[in-house]
């Protein structure tokens, strides 16, 4: 009788051990999924996305502004619509390498994006004389090079 008293027992004990880890388990297993913290707009198939075309957005800002300076066989950079992609993106600057020119996807590093914003950390702002590029010019610019600075 004693013996079978202290199993009952026993079994008593591993149950209250037992059981708050089973209900704990139990508890987890059937929490409620929140899902995702962010949920993404749902993009409209019939919106064009917004891209910017190096041809048709980009080199027409440098023809404008830049190209007097800068034209074919002039000091080192031709900024003509043939050439221009191949002198900037991922050509370290003569004045300032290893810096490139044009970083795709990090205007902050490209030595273009600081001298058009006139930052002075790579000298002289562009262009020196005449009229800085418009607000609408610079983000056109700057979106390209975020864009990945593709020739489009």
């Amino acid at each position: 009788v004693c013996q079978t008293k202290n199993v009952t027992t026993m079994s008593r004990t591993s149950y209250y051990r037992v059981m708050p880890f089973l209900v704990a388990v139990y508890l987890v297993g059937c929490a409620k999924d929140e899902g995702p913290r962010f949920v993404p707009r749902p993009v409209d198939p019939v919106q064009p996305i917004d891209s910017v075309s190096f041809s048709a957005d980009v080199v027409p800002i440098f023809t404008a502004h830049c190209w007097l300076c800068h034209p074919p066989m002039a000091n080192g950079m031709d900024l003509s619509a043939s050439s221009a992609y191949g002198e900037l993106v991922n050509v370290p600057s003569v004045n300032w390498a290893p810096n490139l020119r044009v970083v795709p996807g990090d205007p902050q590093a490209s030595v273009l994006w600081n001298k058009i914003n006139f930052t002075e950390v790579y000298g002289l702002g562009m262009p020196p004389n005449g009229a800085p590029l418009s607000s609408a010019e610079l983000q056109t610019i700057e979106d390209w090079i975020e864009q990945g600075a593709m020739d489009n």
